[in-house]
């Protein structure tokens, strides 16, 4: 009986700490509580990319969804719903032909690759870099945009602990330079992971996009120009001491598919990069040091405001939950008789409780219990208390504290 008991708490307590990973499929997760409950047991692939490098439109390729040009659509480019029925979802990703970037804080989300179930797969999407606030990269708001689109994707990839690949977008196959905010952002990269204990550089790939099946223009001179930026890398940033993979990947496909003689398909390879991958270690990367810290406290700032206006929008049904649990726990511990209160898995001591209570806090959120918490109490509790309290300490003040 014993033994059951035990295993049934177990079982219990798996259940609860599963049920706190956000493992949904085909969704977006944002906030920095979210990072720290992502997959442990899935790869991790981390994009960057300039505004308009295609990123949103890979990832959701990525994702499963085909972004297609046919009759039907008067031979424009739209996006097929994936799946069949009620059950077809939309791409989850948003695209937008615009000079800023649409994505504006790093997210991540749950795929199957290509929609394949046997290949999951969490995508690290991150901000553009080249915003028209950061078109100047020697201009002080270019610097402060990189600046916080640096520290935004530092404080989560420190959450996530550990990813696999870091793919770097180039939209320009034609001309082959590199953004010179990309080049900046690369060695940032190199600077955070000087402890990470390996070469972050084993774990980049750089990718040309946009390079359709149906289009040609990209393919001239490609196997140089590989070679090239692979060079330029190296030359450009300290640390990049190999030659990283250079990949061509498309996002749009045409209806009828015309011929292609193109042996290599890029989403491909960058699978068999990603599924080879060590994991990269991320809870030890470099803090921002000398005038980069305001970077940092931006960005401490903003992840506080937003777990603020999160509990401001659940504290009702946390409060409610938590309150009904710590009922339930009382009820069961102190109104029962000590054998149904064993039925119900109620221990000697309280060690069980308060394991249950730590549990409830963990499935929710610390970050959300405790915003709810002071929610709660400034909402409901502070301005019906503020007034005893000012009495209190009028009266407490002596007289002739008061005189002067």
């Amino acid at each position: 009986m014993a033994e059951q008991a035990k295993q049934m708490v177990l079982d219990a307590t798996l259940g609860y700490l599963t049920s706190a990973k956000r493992m949904k499929k085909d969704h977006l997760y944002s906030t920095l509580e979210d990072f720290t409950r992502a997959d442990p047991d899935k790869k991790r692939l981390v994009v960057i990319g300039c505004t308009g490098s295609g990123k949103s439109t890979l990832l959701n390729v990525m994702g499963g969804w085909r972004f297609v040009q046919s009759k039907d659509t008067d031979y424009q480019f739209v996006w097929q719903k994936k799946g069949e029925g009620e059950e077809a979802t939309s791409a989850i990703f948003e695209s937008a032909a615009s000079s800023d970037s649409v994505t504006k804080k790093a997210s991540f989300a749950n795929l199957d690759f290509r929609a394949d179930a046997t290949r999951e797969l969490i995508v690290v999407d991150t901000p553009g870099h080249d915003d028209s606030a950061a078109g100047e990269i020697d201009s002080k708001e270019s610097r402060d945009v990189l600046g916080a689109i640096a520290a935004d994707l530092h404080n989560k990839l420190k959450a996530l602990g550990q990813v696999h690949t870091i793919l770097v977008l180039h939209n320009d196959v034609v001309s082959n330079r590199l953004n010179p905010a990309t080049y900046q952002i690369l060695k940032m990269v190199d600077e955070k992971f000087k402890k990470a204990g390996t070469s972050v550089w084993e774990h980049v790939v750089v990718a040309y996009s946009k390079c359709n099946e149906f289009e040609t223009s990209w393919r001239s001179g490609l196997v140089n120009k590989k070679r090239a930026l692979q060079a330029s890398i190296r030359e450009k940033i300290a640390g990049c001491d190999i030659d990283v993979p250079v990949l061509h990947i498309g996002g749009g496909s045409i209806e009828p598919a015309p011929p292609s003689d193109d042996e290599e398909d890029g989403l491909e390879k960058l699978w068999e990069f990603v599924a080879a991958s060590a994991p990269l270690d991320t809870s030890q990367l470099q803090p921002f040091e000398g005038a980069d810290v305001k970077w940092q406290k931006l960005i401490d700032s903003k992840d506080e405001a937003e777990a603020r206006a999160k509990a401001a929008l659940i504290y009702v049904a946390v409060l409610l939950k938590l309150f009904v649990l710590a009922s339930s726990l009382f009820w069961r511990h102190m109104m029962l008789p000590a054998w149904l209160s064993l039925l119900l898995l109620n221990f000697p001591g309280v060690l069980d409780e308060v394991l249950i209570l730590g549990l409830f806090v963990y499935w929710v959120g610390p970050n959300d219990v405790l915003y709810s918490l002071k929610h709660g109490y400034v909402t409901w509790v502070k301005p019906k208390v503020d007034p005893y309290i000012e009495q209190f300490v009028v009266r407490s003040v002596p007289t002739s504290k008061k005189e002067d």
